[in-house]
């Protein structure tokens, strides 16, 4: 047994396993760097679920944050840098793209109201160590929420 004080000032027990002292801290050490041969953070792989082949490849500097399909054969996806692109599913063209100003650090959502279909995504500091890697890119800190209405 350990006799600690906890935040509060107040003492109380610790049991710790033959005796030991706790550890007052727990972390991994970790390096932080692009992969070797490549100067690019983020990627979109699209791969056949039949073949197992990369059917198409996506790259650029900032990294890729969270993805979403919808059933029209689009894929929505932002970066750490702010930019918010539909992909076509078969070829990966980038059919359109916004730079929303902030990383784009929330999982888009695809819904439909009315019979209208709209794309929804948040942005904000979510990007954390991705940035550090690329300081290059410096995009806002600010959060917010957009919602996009696909063409009729």
């Amino acid at each position: 047994m350990l006799s600690t004080q906890n935040v509060t000032g107040e003492r109380e027990l610790a049991l710790t396993a033959g005796g030991q002292r706790p550890l007052a801290i727990y972390a991994l050490a970790a390096r932080h760097q692009l992969a070797p041969g490549t100067d690019n953070l983020g990627t979109v792989h699209a791969i056949s679920v039949e073949t197992g082949r990369t059917n198409w490849l996506y790259e650029q500097r900032a990294a890729t944050m969270s993805l979403v399909a919808n059933g029209g054969g689009l894929l929505f996806g932002g970066d750490t840098n702010g930019r918010f692109r539909a992909f076509d599913q078969e070829t990966g063209d980038i059919l359109w793209e916004i730079n929303l100003g902030s990383p784009v650090a929330g999982y888009p959502v695809s819904f439909a109201v009315d019979g209208r279909q709209y794309v929804a995504v948040a942005t904000g500091t979510g990007a954390g160590i991705n940035l550090q890697i690329t300081p290059e890119l410096r995009p806002s800190t600010g959060n917010n929420l957009f919602v996009f209405a696909l063409p009729e």
